[in-house]
Order: structure tokens, then sequence, then C-alpha cells
């Protein structure tokens, strides 16, 4: 894997312990980038994740608490990056929410505008925030995480998650396409099940519609995978740290799924 010396990362939704924005953070940190978690967590749980990165892999890592549905926040964050770092090399927007229950008919329009102000809005708006300062420097990278959901629709996952990430999707190749003469590449990384909070959420979900026990629910959702097994946060990290390397420099607009061979539905 290509180096990372001297490059400044935000990772946005970091501040899980067994979360795919912790892995990212670590593996990118490791690689010798400079790395910013942000997230809504306690900004004492946070500062501890950060100490923990920044102490296995030598690198400095800050923590910044950041709501992204709030426009003031992500531009705090980035302008607090630039001030103490001078540069922004890379963006990865990970944060994100689901949303309760899967019947179509039973979600809330709150749920719906939750998931628009996150997983679209969000996304979005870091990304403008930053692209200004890319564009100055002389390019970047920025990885957005869109979900097999992104790709297909799945059983027992909510049509307002399933939208959200195929529109994600769209504005991976947007950017790409505009702003690829700036040399910033633009990617996304669609992760299938993977061993995190999120999956416990969803195997609940499963369980109840099917009417079975969570650990049968996980089995049956194994079986659907081509390795038979949920991915560990680790391994998306590790896609996500080549589609920013230098390695993928010929690389820009893909949606990349990290599933394990799991079909991406309907």
């Amino acid at each position: 894997m290509s180096s990372l010396d001297n490059k400044v990362a935000i990772i946005t939704g970091a501040g899980q312990v067994n979360g795919i924005g912790r892995a990212i953070a670590l593996k990118l940190a490791k690689l010798g980038a400079t790395t910013i978690l942000t997230d809504l967590s306690s900004a004492t749980e946070l500062e501890r994740i950060a100490k923990e990165i920044g102490e296995e892999s030598g690198r400095p890592c800050l923590s910044m608490h950041c709501d992204i549905s709030q426009e003031e926040d992500i531009h705090t964050c980035v302008d607090r990056t630039l001030e103490k770092f001078a540069c922004i090399d890379i963006l990865v927007n990970n944060a994100g929410v689901t949303g309760s229950g899967t019947a179509f008919l039973d979600i809330q329009d709150s749920t719906w505008d939750l998931s628009y102000q996150v997983n679209i809005k969000g996304s979005m708006r870091f990304i403008k925030s930053v692209l200004p300062h890319m564009q100055k420097q002389g390019g970047g990278s920025i990885i957005n995480n869109a979900s097999i959901c992104g790709l297909g629709a799945l059983e027992a996952i909510p049509a307002n998650y399933t939208a959200s990430k195929f529109a994600i999707v769209g504005l991976t190749k947007a950017i790409a396409l505009e702003f690829a003469a700036d040399k910033i590449r633009c990617n996304a990384v669609c992760p299938g099940v993977v061993n995190t909070g999120m999956r416990q959420d969803a195997l609940a979900r499963i369980a109840e519609q099917m009417n079975v026990s969570i650990e049968e629910a996980e089995k049956i959702e194994d079986e659907a995978i081509a390795m038979k097994r949920a991915a560990e946060p680790e391994e998306v990290a590790e896609a996500v740290a080549y589609l920013v390397s230098p390695a993928s420099s010929y690389i820009t607009g893909v949606a990349l799924p990290v599933a394990g061979g799991l079909a991406p539905g309907l």
C-alpha cells in the first residue's frame, strides 16, 4: 500500500469503537496520515478513540464533535483543520443513519427527512466545504460510504436508507466527473454486511420480520453472502485506503462493492 505521509484526512462518523469510521481512521493513520475524527458521540469517547489511534499509529489524531446535518458544524471542522494543518487531502464521508422499520408505508416523513439531511445533504455539504481548498492545493481524494444498498434494494432494509445511498452513488459520480480536471478524485465504497452495531440493528429487523431468533437471522444473512460471513470493519478500511492512495491514481467515479460476493439486490 502506498504511503500517505504528510496527508491530512477527515473521517466522519468515526466515534464507534467497532465502527467502520474508526477502522478507516486507524488504517490511514498507520499509513502516515494525520487524521481528524468527527462524530456525534460524546466528546470523551471520541477523544479516547483519537488518543488510541494516535498512540497505535504514532501520528497526530484529533477529535472534533460534528453533526453533519448542521452546516455550521461542518464549516467549523474544516476551518479548524485548515488552521492547524493548512490542508485537507482526504475526506471520508462515513457518517450515516438508517431509520427504524422496513415497511414503506410505515416510514414517517421525519425519517425520510433525517436520511436526506444526514446521508445526502451532510455528505454534500462536507464535499462542498472541502472542494475549494482541494482545488487550491492541486488535488485531493473524497470517499463516500454508499453501502451495497446504493447498488440495489435488499430485504429488511428501509426504503429511505436505500434511496439515500443510491443518491450518494450519483453524487459520487457527478463530483468525480466535474472535478477530475482539478485532480480531485471521488469514489464510493459499498460495504455489504459488516460486523458493527448497525448490523445488530439490521439483524433485529430481520428476526422480527421472519419471526426467528437473532442467531437464526445471522445464519440466514450469512448464507446469502458468497463468502458465508460478514466483513470486519478493517476489511472495508483496506478498500478505502487503496482508493485514497497514489496506487489508485487513475480511478475515480467508481462505486466499489466490499461485500464478499453479496448480490446488490434488485
